[in-house]
């Protein structure tokens, strides 16, 4: 668990783990250069339960953090916590039991729940957890492995073998446990989530996740781009079509665009004049869904879903999945909906 400034947070975060019904666990916890009283909280619950490595170092950033904790675990399996987040006690118990009893999953999360320390949590938030929540099989997280990251952080329960595979976290502009989960599955790694929401995830606006730029859309998009290329789904492929001219789906073209993959165009629900343009290429629109002979064109093109209407997207993927393109081969998801799009969740 890395910590930075975390006081405030810290004690209802240690009694939680602390208190869980799987007792044989090691808690190692780096303090990545904090100046308020953190470090005195640490001696204080270190001094109280042996179970307790607390390893300090100067400010060199969460993954630097996560890798430091990482190399001090001896554990066979390893489970991410963060502190201002909160968790069911038997979280780690049950958890262990999925792993045991799928030998074969490498990575797993759980369903979770929010809360803030003032208000409610905002519509957006709660339609990701929904989001992310309706994602518990392989199959479901990996449909839709390029909407959003389908695991959430503090949920990971993961085996040291998995870590040490990947040679832990890496550095990169855009978000170490989404970029982990993509290098997870691009080695074959199994991943699924505990039915259950075992963690309660803490959204204030200091959050790391809402002003850190690696957290935000464009580097998200940087991530997605950059995969797709890794994963081979534009090997023989003369480009990218878009569904849906949005900011989603204009993010998405700027960054195939910068790795050099040639745009060919959008596709959405706004008819205009047959030379329309968005962004400098071409625009065709439909006020239906576009026509079989309109969509065979594009056989030999990645068609990106960037439709942000749940409604649309799931129109717009059938559509596709009835003229057999193949999900995840001729088409992906690049944006999250709830109610969920994929067939994968029918």
């Amino acid at each position: 668990m890395p910590v930075r400034n975390e006081a405030s947070f810290l004690p209802g975060c240690l009694e939680d783990i602390l208190s869980q019904t799987l007792t044989e666990i090691e808690l190692v916890i780096v303090d990545d250069g904090s100046t308020d009283t953190t470090a005195e909280l640490l001696k204080e619950a270190s001094q109280r339960d042996s179970r307790i490595r607390v390893i300090h170092t100067k400010p060199k950033g969460i993954i630097s953090a996560l890798n430091t904790g990482l190399a001090e675990c001896h554990g066979q399996y390893i489970a991410r916590m963060d502190a201002d987040d909160r968790m069911d006690k038997t979280r780690l118990e049950k958890q262990l039991k999925l792993m045991i009893s799928n030998p074969e999953l490498e990575l797993t999360g759980c369903r979770m729940e929010g809360f803030t320390d003032s208000g409610r949590i905002t519509e957006s938030i709660e339609k990701y957890q929904s989001w992310s929540n309706s994602l518990i099989s392989h199959q479901q997280i990996v449909c839709d492995l390029f909407a959003e990251c389908p695991i959430a952080h503090p949920t990971f329960f993961a085996t040291r073998h998995l870590f040490n595979k990947l040679g832990g976290y890496s550095t990169n502009p855009w978000a170490e446990d989404y970029d982990f989960i993509l290098r997870a599955y691009k080695e074959g790694a199994k991943l699924a989530k505990h039915p259950e929401k075992l963690v309660q995830k803490f959204h204030a606006s200091g959050r790391l996740s809402r002003v850190e730029s690696i957290y935000k859309r464009p580097a998200m998009f940087e991530a997605k781009a950059h995969y797709m290329l890794e994963y081979g789904l534009l090997k023989n492929r003369r480009g990218v079509l878009i569904a849906g001219s949005g900011p989603t789906g204009r993010q998405a073209a700027h960054s195939f665009e910068k790795r050099g993959v040639k745009i060919l165009g959008y596709v959405d629900n706004r008819p205009g004049p047959p030379d329309r343009k968005v962004k400098s290429w071409p625009a065709w629109g439909f006020r239906d869904l576009p026509p079989a002979e309109f969509l065979d064109k594009f056989r030999d093109a990645l068609i990106l879903l960037a439709i942000g209407d749940s409604e649309g997207q799931r129109a717009f993927a059938e559509l596709l999945r009835k003229l057999d393109f193949i999900e995840n081969t001729d088409f992906v998801r690049v944006i999250y909906n709830w109610p969920a799009a994929s067939a994968c969740f029918d």
